[in-house]
C-alpha cells in the first residue's frame, strides 16, 4: 500500500491520536477513517447543516429520540431523492441499492457470514 504524507494541524493531529487510541488505531488511520466517512456523508448528497442537524438530534438541537430523527431524516432524503428524479436530476437506477452492482459490493461488518 503506498502513501503520500498531508500537512495538518497539530491540533487534528493530536485529536486523531487521542480518539484512535480508544479504537485501536493510528492517527493516521483515524484521520483516514474519518476522510472515509467525510467522503460518504458528500456522495450520499448531505450538507453539513444536516450532518449537524443529525448530530444534534433533530431540528434547532431539539433532543428527540436518535430513532425519531433517523427517520425524519430518511423521509426528508427520501422526498429530495423524489424530487431529484421527478425533475430529471437522477434517474430511478441511482436511486436503488440494487442497481449497478452496490448490492454485491456491500460489506457486512461483524458478521459471520
Amino acid at each position: 500500500m503506498s502513501s503520500n504524507s498531508v500537512r495538518i494541524t497539530a491540533e487534528l493531529f493530536e485529536s486523531a491520536r487521542e480518539q484512535g487510541l480508544v479504537l485501536s488505531r493510528s492517527a493516521a488511520q483515524q484521520v483516514e477513517h474519518w476522510a472515509r466517512l467525510g467522503a460518504v456523508l458528500e456522495s450520499a448528497g448531505l450538507t453539513v447543516q444536516e450532518v449537524i442537524e443529525m448530530l444534534r438530534g433533530g431540528e434547532g438541537g431539539a433532543q428527540a429520540s436518535s430513532e425519531q430523527s433517523l427517520w425524519a431524516f430518511k423521509r426528508a432524503q427520501q422526498a429530495r431523492d423524489i424530487e431529484a428524479v421527478a425533475h430529471g436530476r437522477a434517474s430511478t437506477a441511482q436511486m436503488s441499492w440494487f442497481a449497478g452492482g452496490k448490492a454485491k459490493r456491500a460489506k457486512l461488518t461483524r458478521s459471520p457470514y
